[in-house]
């Protein structure tokens, strides 16, 4: 079953906040995820195939973020949790490996460093790669060791986890 599943971080409005969207072809997994966003004060929006608009939950304050998820998802864009490849992504592997086996489009090193096939990232089992322009990017920092790893830690810290 191929799932994408995208958080959207909403700023604007009166409170900013998470919103999730799912692209699936089937309504299997609507009931956990809008149970976790109740749960985390998040909107959601489901995208089925053929459907003309997305299926928006959430209270009427996140409402509008989960339609700016629905919107970003048909855009192309988002933070993924989920995609086709994602159970390959985790311990250390070159960039050729992640874009061959992880479902990985793109390696792209932050403050300018060059990535080559043979750039060893260590993923810490834990990658969040960007949706943009409907290409699945992974942002790398390095590390000591000379190894890379992923950007996006799993625990953020508390300076930048709200925003």
């Amino acid at each position: 079953m191929l799932v994408i599943a995208c958080t959207h971080l909403i700023t604007g409005g009166e409170t900013p906040h998470l919103a999730v969207s799912i692209t699936a072809p089937t309504d299997e997994l609507e009931d956990h995820v809008r149970a976790w966003c109740t749960d985390h004060g998040a909107g959601s929006a489901f995208t089925h195939p053929g459907a003309t608009a997305p299926d928006l939950a959430g209270p009427s304050t996140l409402v509008r973020g989960a339609y700016v998820a629905a919107v970003e998802t048909a855009l192309g864009t988002g933070r993924l949790v989920r995609w086709p490849g994602r159970e390959h992504a985790h311990g250390v592997q070159t960039a050729a490996d992640l874009r061959a086996k992880a479902g990985i489009d793109y390696v792209e090193a932050l403050g300018g460093l060059t990535i080559t096939d043979e750039s060893i990232i260590d993923t810490r089992d834990f990658v969040r790669p960007l949706r943009r322009e409907g290409q699945v990017i992974l942002q790398v920092q390095p590390a000591a060791g000379g190894v890379l790893i992923p950007f996006e830690a799993e625990h953020q810290q508390k300076c930048c986890a709200d925003h």
